[in-house]
C-alpha cells in the first residue's frame, strides 16, 4: 500500500514541471512578437539599436551574448565638436631640424577633423564593435619616419634628454646602456667598459667616439689605430687578447711591448695609414672603409704610456638598410615616442593611424576596398607579384615606393612596409570614447601597432589590430610616424 506523503510529493513534482513549461511557453511567444529584441534594440534614447554579437548576428568573436551597438551608415550631427577656424590650415607642411651639418625635413600632411568609421564588425574581438568616433584636425608625417630623421634625433643628443621620453622609459634606458639608435644607425659602444662607441650615420661614415674614464667627455687629440680585421699589419703588430696591450715585432724578429708614444709604432702605422687622431671632441670619422667593413680599434684613451681600450666595428651586407631614405627599422615604444616628442609631436593615437589609413568613409585599405596581385615587381633580381603595398616580400623597400599605397589624405605606405608603433596602451576590448579616443594605461603594457610590414603573408585591413612588448627592438620591421597638432605643427613650421 502506498504511504499518502508519496503521492503528495508525486503530485508536486508534476506541478513544478508544468510551471517551467508555461514560463518557457510564455517567453517563446514573448520574443515571437518581437518585444525582447525590440527592448534590446533601444537605448534610452531609441536612436541606437543594439545588435547580438558581431557581424554574423551571433556570438562570433566574442564568446559571449553580449548585446553590442548596431551600426548606423548615417554619421551624428557634426555640430557636437566641430571647431571653426579663423583663417584654412594649411594641407602640408615642413618641420626642419639642425642634424649636425644638415637641415632635416619633415613632411606633415593635414587630416581634417570630422566624424570617421572606427573598427568593423568582422567577428574579431579586437576590431569591434564599428562605430563612429570624431577626431579633431591632426597632422600625420607623410611617411614612416626615416632614418636621416631618426639620425637628427641621435645627433640631437636625444637619447640623452630626459624631456623627450616617458619617465619609465628613460629609467629602463638606463647610462650604460649599450645601444643609442636603431639597429642600423646610431651609437653603439664597441668594448666592454663602455669608453669606445661608434655612429653609424644613414650614409658611409662611421664616427668613432673615444669616451674619458668617467664615460661622460670625449678624450681630444687621442691616438687611435684603426686595423682591417684581416690586414697585413698582422705581421709585424700584434694585440694580446689578455690584456689589450700592443705588441711589436723589432728587425731581429722579436716581439715587445710597445706604446702610443713608441716612434717605430707610429712611424710603422702612419705609412700603412693606420695611425689616427681624435678631433676637439673626442671622434673619429671613418669615411674611407667603404660600404662594408671589419676593423678593430685601438685608443690610447688614458694616456700614450697605459693600456689602449680595444673595440671592434662591422659593418655588413645590411647596408642598404642605412640609407637616408629608408623607414627607420628595430626602435621600441619608448624610442619612437621619444623621438616623436623630439621633432615636437607624439605618436599616432590608433584612431588617427585608422582615419588617415580608411578615410571619413571607412575603407578597407588606404586606396580603397579592392585587392590586386598583379602588380610585378623585381626583388632581389627575381619577379614577384605583389599587392598595392609592400607586403610578402623579402626586404623593407625606401618610403614611397609603391605609390597605390597612399591614403585618402596623401599618407604613403599605411598598408605595407613596416607595421607602426601608436600611442595606445593595447586592451583587447577597449572602452574607446566617442571624441578623440586613446587608451590608456601601464606605462609598462603592451603598445598597439597598425598595418602590415613586408613580412607579411597578407595585407591587412586597417582597421586590424595587434601589439607587442614597448621594449621589442631589434631587427624587426616595425616603424613609426609623427602626429601633431595644428598650433604646434603651424609653429615648428615657421620657426
Amino acid at each position: 500500500m502506498a504511504r499518502p506523503d508519496s503521492n503528495i510529493g508525486m503530485f508536486a513534482g508534476v506541478a513544478v514541471v508544468l510551471l517551467i513549461a508555461i514560463a518557457a511557453l510564455a517567453t517563446i511567444q514573448f520574443n515571437v512578437l518581437g518585444v525582447r529584441d525590440w527592448l534590446l534594440a533601444a537605448d534610452e534614447t531609441g536612436r541606437d539599436p543594439i545588435t547580438r554579437g558581431g557581424a554574423d548576428g551571433g556570438t562570433k568573436g566574442t564568446g559571449t551574448d553580449d548585446p553590442r551597438p548596431r551600426f548606423n551608415p548615417a554619421p551624428p550631427d557634426p555640430a557636437r565638436y566641430y571647431v571653426k577656424h579663423e583663417r584654412e590650415l594649411p594641407r602640408r607642411l615642413t618641420i626642419h631640424r639642425k642634424a649636425g651639418g644638415s637641415i632635416i625635413e619633415l613632411h606633415m600632411l593635414l587630416v581634417p577633423q570630422g566624424w570617421t568609421i572606427m573598427g568593423e564588425d568582422d567577428g574579431v574581438h579586437a576590431n569591434m564593435p564599428k562605430r563612429w568616433v570624431w577626431l579633431d584636425d591632426y597632422y600625420l608625417s607623410e611617411t614612416e619616419v626615416t632614418n636621416e630623421q631618426y639620425y637628427a634625433f641621435v645627433l640631437g643628443r636625444g637619447y640623452e634628454d630626459a624631456r623627450y621620453w616617458s619617465p619609465t622609459g628613460f629609467k629602463d634606458m638606463e647610462p650604460g646602456v649599450r645601444i643609442r639608435g636603431s639597429h642600423y644607425i646610431g651609437w653603439r659602444a664597441i668594448n666592454e667598459p663602455l669608453r669606445l662607441w661608434a655612429l653609424a650615420s644613414p650614409g658611409r661614415d662611421t664616427t668613432v667616439e673615444v669616451l674619458d674614464a668617467g664615460r661622460m667627455l670625449g678624450v681630444p687629440d687621442c691616438k687611435v689605430l684603426v686595423l682591417p680585421r684581416n690586414g697585413a699589419w698582422r705581421e709585424w703588430l700584434w694585440i694580446s687578447p689578455e690584456t689589450g696591450r700592443v705588441h711589436l715585432k723589432d728587425y731581429s724578429g722579436q716581439w715587445y711591448e710597445s706604446s702610443g708614444a713608441d716612434p717605430a709604432l707610429l712611424d710603422k702605422t702612419r705609412t700603412a695609414k693606420l695611425m689616427h687622431r681624435t678631433d676637439t671632441e673626442g671622434r673619429l670619422t671613418l669615411s674611407e672603409l667603404g660600404e662594408r667593413f671589419d676593423v678593430i680599434i685601438v685608443a690610447w684613451a688614458d694616456g700614450d704610456h697605459e693600456t689602449p681600450q680595444v673595440g671592434f666595428v662591422t659593418r655588413g651586407e645590411d647596408h642598404v638598410l642605412r640609407a637616408p631614405n629608408m623607414p627607420v627599422v628595430g626602435v621600441s615604444w619608448f624610442e619612437a615616442d621619444a623621438c616623436a616628442r623630439y621633432f615636437g609631436g607624439a605618436l599616432p593615437s590608433e584612431a588617427q593611424w585608422e582615419k588617415a589609413a580608411r578615410g571619413d568613409k571607412g575603407g578597407r585599405y588606404p586606396w580603397g576596398n579592392d585587392l590586386d596581385w598583379t602588380l610585378v615587381i623585381e626583388d632581389h633580381g627575381r619577379r614577384t607579384t605583389t599587392p598595392q603595398s609592400n607586403i610578402n616580400r623579402t626586404r623593407v623597400m625606401p618610403v614611397g615606393s609603391f605609390p597605390a599605397d597612399k591614403g585618402p589624405w596623401g599618407h604613403l605606405d599605411l598598408a605595407g612596409n613596416l607595421s607602426e608603433w601608436c600611442a595606445d596602451v593595447y586592451v583587447e576590448l577597449p572602452d574607446w570614447t566617442e571624441h578623440n579616443p586613446v587608451n590608456r594605461g601601464s606605462d609598462r603594457g603592451r603598445r598597439a601597432e597598425r598595418g602590415s610590414n613586408h613580412q607579411d603573408g597578407e595585407c591587412f585591413a586597417a582597421w586590424h589590430r595587434r601589439s607587442s612588448d614597448p621594449y621589442a627592438r631589434g631587427n624587426m620591421p616595425r616603424g613609426f610616424r609623427i602626429a601633431m597638432k595644428p598650433a604646434d605643427a603651424q609653429r615648428l613650421a615657421a620657426e
